[in-house]
């Protein structure tokens, strides 16, 4: 490769160039792409042109690369090198150059052809670094416009246009390399740039309606996404990646029929059956290809999670979909592992090409029936979703189609054709609704995505027969027909020390009864479980303590136990943590006011399967003591809208829920009709450093290690010995522990500081970023007892502060 123009070590320029483009190419052909923009009243369609659009962004986003100085930093990295060695922002340039070429017999509008060329130029300056708003990405300060002109004149030009002749072969147009040395000394990108900023981003695009906005905005994301992944691609795995769609159906029906569904005994299980027929015939009955959003609305217990996949399946195959993802979207990590195990059941595979788990803890291994992939291969496979059926968190799908985050973005691109299902949609705040509403719709119809969303308490963030489809005929039958649980209304505030003495007492009058007490803060949970423990005779009962101030470890043992069938009572003190998708019954429920969903699913704790002796009781009580911090975690507008639907009752059976729950939602729906939204107008603004999705507010907030057995004791002297290797250059650290890191975590929690404090309580000092409470020396800030539940309070600060949601 002696005086050859290289890319990276042992790799030409032009061959990473040529690959690159091709699986740019090939992510985008694969796909259903629907560009039909509203430009001035007029339909223009530019479907047709973005796989080449794409192209001419992946064939030259690295020709920068050619300058003298960028080869002399690859075929001598340990020298010292300037910042002329750069190759991104003269390749972005050269990009944009050559779009304006390609755009010249091209018939759109004038201001397509210059967002077009402006995207494709961010996309390629940017792929990698972090995107800036589109009316900064264009602004290039004189330094550079300098140093851009230095690097342009140190390009071998023979070379040059040899490689751009190649990449051009396709095309009908030629470009000159002297034209673009000219273009960069006379500046007449820096003025092009100028009148975008005033014509077009000032004037023109703030006339385009909403919805083309939006499209701009997705048509971005993927041309960049599209580029981060062909690059990354290119790199670790050289293009290989091939997963074969799944019979679903078929796999259902043998798990159905290995579990004897088909001949159910109980009520509840004909129930169950009647909504997946149902539900499947209707599909057959009302699917049409342009309605993208559709919802399942049932009860908790009616199999909600095995209807759904069946349907996600049915809907891949009446769109005619080839290359299409089943993509289930949970809240919560807990949940994510306890469903993933009914897939793996019901496909008979860990396969990861087939079915994938990813969260921030899944083991980064991707394995299929062939081979293991290497760490870097199996992170990249992951990370960007190369498998059949995608089982993950709410944060990593919203956090991809509404943020700016590279490492989600990269698999943007690999939407397209999806079924997405958000299981437990109700979770997600009302103050993203407009969002999520108005960016759906265009992803459904741009990218022929099509979205399910999931709840016992659906939330109206779409307008039902409207907006969205319900896939379960006549759902509110299902609601109607069970008593298994009835809401009784405390509409008196009460005290936190009456609370706990009607507690106590109801505990002890029902002794056959397990119960569940949910409250809204970890301190009010600790506080009763301590009063419980204090107050009453524990002996015949197995009193538990279940919130995040104990660890991942602690809680998957204590939900076994609850689950286990026992003689002795149970009594659980918890928080919200246990209402949404955690799988346990008991008898009575005591929940602290709360917003009306979360209500309901703390009732869709009890008697869940209709196997109680007697009708559940749900207990609401509003603790006047905890109110402003009740405030804090759901927003008092939620508490009062909550208050206000539930006036006048006293006690409400089951079969009434769902009119109670359709009342709140058209209350909370006016509410987010009301709510600005700072993340819409950075989207339909193309604002991209302001686009930064969070789905739950960051707090600051300090790790405990808790050895609470030897294997903690074990995985902890494992980390210590990662992170003391001197010799480990920091990736290979981080490669080291991510095959330990899931087990790791399950010993450790995350304590939020005090708003008034720059650190936690605790008795001894951080070692290596934790604070270890050692299985032979415990911390006193740590309660534990293998044996002993009542001991096990988890951690509790010295300082006596509390600790909220």
């Amino acid at each position: 490769m002696k005086n050859e123009l290289i890319s990276h070590p042992d790799k030409l320029l032009i061959t990473h160039l040529s690959e690159v483009a091709n699986i740019a190419v090939k992510t985008i052909e694969g796909k259903s792409f629907n560009f039909s923009l509203n430009i001035n009243n007029e339909n223009i369609d530019i479907t047709a042109i973005i796989p080449n659009l794409m192209y001419l962004a992946a064939a030259f986003h690295d020709l920068g690369k050619a300058t003298s100085f960028f080869q002399a930093y690859i075929n001598n990295p340990e020298k010292e090198h300037d910042k002329r060695k750069s190759h991104a922002l003269i390749s972005a340039i050269f990009v944009y150059f050559i779009t304006e070429k390609y755009f010249e017999k091209i018939e759109i509008p004038p201001v397509l052809k210059q967002l077009l060329s402006v995207f494709v130029f961010s996309a390629v300056k940017r792929h990698h670094g972090k995107l800036n708003n589109l009316s900064s990405e264009i602004l290039i300060d004189n330094e550079w416009q300098d140093l851009l002109v230095e690097q342009v004149k140190s390009i071998d030009s023979i070379k040059i246009k040899n490689l751009i002749n190649k990449q051009l072969s396709n095309f009908d147009f030629k470009v000159d390399w002297f034209d673009f040395i000219d273009y960069i000394e006379n500046k007449e990108y820096d003025l092009i740039f100028d009148d975008f900023s005033f014509d077009v981003l000032q004037d023109n695009y703030k006339d385009l309606k909403n919805n083309t906005q939006i499209s701009l905005f997705y048509l971005h994301q993927l041309i960049y996404s599209t580029l981060l992944y062909s690059d990354k691609n290119d790199v670790i795995l050289k293009d290989k990646v091939s997963f074969k769609q799944s019979n679903v159906i078929g796999k259902i029906n043998e798990f159905r029929e290995r579990n004897n569904f088909n001949n159910p005994k109980s009520e509840i299980n004909k129930l169950k059956n009647d909504a997946f027929f149902e539900s499947s015939k209707h599909l057959d009955k009302i699917f049409q290809k342009e309605k993208h959003i559709y919802s399942i609305t049932l009860p908790t217990g009616l199999g909600k999670t095995i209807t759904a996949f069946m349907l996600a399946d049915k809907l891949r195959k009446l769109a005619d979909f080839q290359d299409s993802k089943i993509i289930i979207n949970i809240p919560f990590t807990s949940i994510i592992d306890q469903n993933f195990e009914v897939y793996a059941d019901i496909l008979s595979t860990y396969n990861t090409d087939i079915l994938l788990k990813h969260h921030h803890l899944a083991e980064p291994v991707y394995k299929t029936n062939e081979n293991t992939a290497d760490y870097y291969e199996s992170k990249f496979l992951i990370e960007t979703w190369q498998s059949d059926i995608v089982v993950t968190t709410f944060v990593q799908l919203l956090e991809t189609l509404l943020s700016c985050d590279k490492t989600k973005l990269m698999k943007f691109a690999h939407l397209a054709n999806s079924v997405i299902l958000l299981d437990e949609i109700q979770t997600v705040p009302y103050e993203h609704w407009e969002t999520i509403r108005e960016t759906f719709k265009i992803l459904g119809e741009k990218f022929n995505i099509y979205f399910i969303l999931i709840s016992a308490t659906q939330p109206l963030i779409f307008t039902p027969n409207k907006d969205i489809v319900e896939l379960v005929p006549d759902y509110k039958k299902y609601f109607r027909f069970f008593n298994r649980t009835k809401l009784y209304i405390n509409n008196q505030k009460i005290s936190f020390d009456d609370f706990k003495l009607n507690l106590s007492e109801y505990i002890v009058k029902n002794p056959s009864k397990d119960i569940l007490v949910i409250v809204n803060t970890k301190n009010a949970a600790r506080e009763t479980f301590e009063y419980i423990c204090n107050e009453i005779d524990t002996e015949n009962i197995e009193t538990y303590f279940l919130t995040t101030l104990i660890t991942p470890f602690e809680r998957k043992k204590i939900i076994k136990k609850i689950k286990k069938l026992s003689v002795s009572q149970k009594v659980i003190i918890s928080t919200q943590l246990v209402e949404a998708g955690v799988d346990i019954s008991v008898d009575t429920v005591f929940r602290q006011i709360a917003p009306l969903d979360s209500i309901i699913q703390a009732a869709g704790r009890a008697n869940r399967y209709a196997e109680k002796p007697n009708i559940a009781e749900i207990f609401i009580y509003d603790i006047e003591d905890f109110r402003q911090v009740s405030n804090l975690i759901y927003g008092s507008d939620l508490l009062l809208k909550t208050s206000n639907v539930l006036k006048g009752f006293e006690i409400v059976e089951e079969k009434d829920y769902i009119m109670l729950i359709e009342k709140y939602f058209l209350e909370v729906r006016k509410q987010s009709d009301q709510t600005s939204s700072k993340l819409f107008k950075a989207i339909k603004n193309l604002d991209f450093s302001d686009i930064d999705f969070k789905l739950i507010e960051n707090r600051k907030s300090e790790s405990i290690f808790v050895q609470l057995n030897e294997s903690a004791k074990n995985i902890w002297e494992k980390y210590v010995d990662i992170y003391s290797k001197k010799d480990l250059k920091p990736w290979e650290r981080k490669e080291e522990f991510s095959l330990i890191k899931s087990e790791f975590y399950d010993f450790v929690i995350n304590v939020p500081i005090p708003w008034d404090d720059d650190s936690i309580s605790f008795d001894s000092e951080k070692e290596y970023n934790f604070y270890v409470s050692y299985l032979d020396n415990p911390s006193q800030n740590y309660k534990y007892s293998q044996t002993d539940f009542t001991q096990n309070k988890g951690y509790i600060s010295l300082k006596n502060i509390t600790i909220i949601l």
